[in-house]
């Protein structure tokens, strides 16, 4: 009754944006994109044509889901943060950023790429070199559609990304759209109840959403695959995906502080950093930093490799 009342109430709602404050550059890539994978006949619409084969106009205004699809104006804000250690104590980086739908999905992927573990495995032919991430991209890809895809837009909470030391989180705003839970959907082929289903029909018809239904039977299957471990929690205001992780802050018989914690993932990061860097970095003098990585390289956990001038830790 929740889900349809928040349906009848906010998806034909018309906003007050109108045809001006399209994005013409987002709507142009949708276009191309979903055209090129042959679930759009593109008949050369004008803009405003496009729009109402979408049903996402009316009246030279764009209605609810088409403002978060394809405004200018900056209709949603994501927040996204990567953390020292498993708490949201001492963070390595916070960004937020604002945007439509599509332009969020790709700045959502974008961090998230950068700020993942990558391993290097040679192929059989011991020439080319793979790069492989600790998570499977395809996975977070299809997580960070569905946040987008089934959120709750009527409450003011925003999308949020968070790298922990042990974990990344991925949370929309609203409950899970479904009464079941995401192993259902995993373990069967059921139909899903789209929260926003005007959202979810554009992002098919350019496949950023592959078919109705099968996104949480993917990311099941390819993190399985990974061996990654996956959660979630399900509350009233908002819904969190999770992803596991190894948490390198974790060492056998060695016990670090949050100082030690921070500087060990900075360096995993970015093993050229010297101490008067990570001073600037975190806003500590020179000297303690030293002392710091010093004491991490007394436990056994980074070791110099060259010069102080050209060399690079090697951590453990």
């Amino acid at each position: 009754m929740v889900n349809k009342e928040y349906e009848e109430n906010w998806k034909e709602k018309i906003s007050v944006e109108t045809i001006d404050d399209i994005d013409e550059l987002t709507l142009g890539k949708f276009r191309k994109k979903a055209s090129n994978c042959g679930r759009l006949i593109d008949l050369e619409y004008s803009n405003v044509e496009l729009l109402k084969k979408l049903n996402l106009i009316a009246n030279w205004k764009l209605n609810n889901a088409g403002r978060l699809l394809f405004s200018k104006n900056n209709p949603i804000v994501l927040k996204m943060a990567v953390f020292a250690t498993n708490e949201k104590k001492t963070f390595l980086d916070l960004t937020r950023v604002e945007g439509n739908i599509f332009q969020l999905i790709d700045k959502a992927m974008k961090y998230l790429v950068e700020n993942l573990r990558w391993r290097v495995e040679m192929s059989d032919d011991n020439i080319h070199r793979n790069e492989i991430p600790e998570i499977p991209i395809e996975a977070l890809r299809e997580i960070v559609v569905n946040s987008f895809t089934h959120a709750r837009y009527d409450i003011q909470i925003q999308h949020e990304i968070d790298i922990f030391s042990d974990r990344v989180a991925v949370s929309n705003p609203g409950s899970f759209a479904n009464d079941y839970d995401p192993e259902d959907f995993a373990m069967s082929n059921m139909n899903s109840f789209l929260r926003n289903e005007k959202i979810a029909k554009v992002l098919y018809l350019c496949k950023d959403v592959e078919s109705f239904g099968t996104g949480f039977n993917k990311i099941y299957s390819l993190c399985k695959k990974a061996n990654v471990k996956l959660g979630y929690n399900k509350y009233d205001e908002y819904f969190n995906f999770i992803f596991y992780r190894e948490d390198r802050n974790v060492v056998t018989n060695v016990v670090l502080n949050d100082n030690e914690k921070r500087i060990l993932e900075l360096l995993r990061n970015d093993n050229a950093l010297t101490a008067s860097k990570i001073s600037k970095m975190i806003n500590q003098s020179s000297r303690n930093i030293q002392r710091i990585m010093d004491s991490l390289r007394n436990k056994g956990l980074i070791e110099r490799i060259g010069s102080n001038k050209s060399g690079y830790w090697n951590v453990k």
